[in-house]
């Protein structure tokens, strides 16, 4: 018979349940709040994949593999922002026969909202634990994705 009181320590304050529950979360209180600021069609599912998108483009086999799922759940999402007109495809400067996915002006703008409102989030998330532990947090979360080798490269 397993642990069960193991068991349910695990089910209750896991460091797994932890960064889930607050990662989606960041994804519901973003998206709420970019919905609030007139981007009524975004959806949790856009903006788990525009943080994959480089700034000058990138392609839909890069972001599929970068949020391992297949290219096809990529195309779809993309062709979904392309149509709301925050994204689209373009011609690869460096390979010509393969396209990128860039943001448009508006998609540009959306990312200025989002800068706007991740600043609010820490805001919150500071008035919680802190702005030393906030950047603590910060540091750590970085340094864990960078030695896990996902997320963006560190500057």
């Amino acid at each position: 018979m397993r642990d069960e009181s193991r068991v349910y320590q695990f089910t209750a304050d896991s460091l797994q349940r932890h960064a889930i529950e607050f990662g989606e979360w960041m994804v519901r209180a973003s998206n709420d709040r970019a919905r609030a600021l007139g981007h009524e069609k975004l959806r949790p599912a856009h903006a788990r994949l525009m943080v994959f998108i480089d700034w000058e483009g990138s392609r839909i086999s890069d972001i599929a593999k970068a949020q391992d799922v297949s290219k096809n759940a990529v195309g779809q999402l993309v062709t979904e922002l392309e149509e709301i007109g925050y994204l689209e495809r373009v011609p690869d400067p460096v390979d010509g026969r393969a396209k990128i996915v860039r943001y448009t002006d508006e998609g540009r703008a959306l990312l200025a909202d989002a800068a706007a409102i991740a600043e609010e989030l820490d805001a919150e998330i500071g008035a919680i634990i802190g702005d030393k532990r906030l950047a603590e947090l910060r540091r750590t979360l970085g340094e864990i994705c960078h030695h896990l080798g996902i997320g963006p490269r560190p500057s």
